[in-house]
């Protein structure tokens, strides 16, 4: 036999370099095709965390809204219960006093909030009302706080400088024209108390040690029945702490003829234009908590009869949102709950 006779007919074709070119082709797209897949998959899910996310931030407003409302209608019930009552004083055994904690709203959201009587504070604007010159009542009395509560009273002349109204045409001076930049003081009363930190020489830390204890809104006096026993203390040299636990034990005062046996009569001749066992002017801060996500908002109202008016409405923000939860897990502690957290109406 030939050697021609031996090889095969039909021998196997030798593999193409275009097969392999179309294997890699597919696998690139294969490939391709999957992490546009996963892609799409990831940016849905973003997508989706984001409207989430949106979605609770919206429904924790509304909440805290809701609460702001609530409160608005408590205090307004409040004061006609107290009126109907024929005992017209406003105090802290009265319902709106009563903050709410985590009232539970709908399947994922809860509701918190905390109203605060502003005429348990001292008025800062009062310090710029000194007509006379020379050391005022007012003044005597803010450095009796400041001291109370560990802030240094130096700072009082700036604070007076800030909320004193300016002669038209003055630019002020003092402090500010030393600063860098130099900058005028507002020249007159503060809308919202966090103003005071542009006050120079005001601190973070002397401000979060005044602010329980001060306000902007109240207008003038005291309430003898809301007030703490460093605002009592404060209001004149001759009130020792024990007569501000004394007054805090005899609570709620109907009318302010009964603190001058407590006090004695000159000291009691000192304070009575000054306080008072009456308030309308009213701070309602709420939490709206939806999932992880938490919304806070604060309003000031002042209160007449059955009417309201909002005096200033302030919305989120970290440092807000900080201030208001600590305030409620201090009334939490403290075990002054309202019978919302139970899920009861009062």
């Amino acid at each position: 036999m030939s050697k021609a006779s031996s090889r095969p007919d039909n021998p196997p074709a030798p593999p193409r370099q275009d097969d392999g070119f179309a294997l890699v082709i597919v696998l690139f797209m294969v490939t391709l095709i999957t992490l546009l897949v996963l892609r799409f998959v990831t940016q849905s899910r973003e997508t989706l965390r984001e409207a989430e996310v949106f979605r609770n931030q919206t429904q924790a407003y509304y909440l805290a809204r809701a609460s702001i409302e609530a409160g608005k209608v408590l205090l307004v019930s409040s004061a006609l219960a107290a009126q109907q009552s024929g005992q017209n004083y406003t105090a802290l055994n009265q319902p709106w006093a009563t903050p709410i904690i985590n009232y539970p709203v709908g399947h994922h959201g809860f509701l918190s909030g905390r109203i605060v009587d502003e005429s348990s504070k001292l008025d800062i604007n009062l310090l710029g009302q000194n007509q006379f010159g020379g050391v005022s009542q007012t003044q005597i009395q803010f450095e009796r706080l400041f001291s109370l509560v560990g802030v240094n009273p130096a700072i009082i002349p700036a604070i007076i400088q800030w909320v004193t109204p300016l002669p038209s045409g003055s630019a002020g001076g003092g402090p500010y024209q030393s600063m860098n930049p130099p900058y005028h003081p507002r020249g007159g009363p503060i809308g919202a108390l966090s103003e005071l930190h542009q006050v120079a020489g005001m601190t973070e830390a002397q401000y979060q040690a005044l602010e329980p204890y001060i306000t902007a809104s109240s207008g003038g006096q005291v309430n003898v029945n809301t007030a703490s026993a460093i605002v009592l203390e404060s209001l004149d040299p001759g009130i020792s702490p024990a007569m501000a636990n004394q007054i805090m034990q005899g609570r709620p005062y109907t009318s302010l003829a009964a603190l001058s046996s407590i006090l004695g009569p000159s000291v009691f001749a000192n304070v009575q234009g000054l306080v008072t066992v009456q308030s309308s002017v009213f701070s309602l801060q709420a939490v709206g908590t939806v999932g992880n996500t938490r919304q806070a908002i604060r309003a000031i109202l002042s209160v007449n009869g059955m009417q309201t008016q909002v005096l200033s409405y302030r919305m989120g923000g970290t440092r807000l949102l900080g201030q208001i939860e600590t305030l409620l897990k201090q009334d939490s502690s403290s075990g002054s709950i309202s019978s919302l957290n139970s899920g009861t109406l009062p």
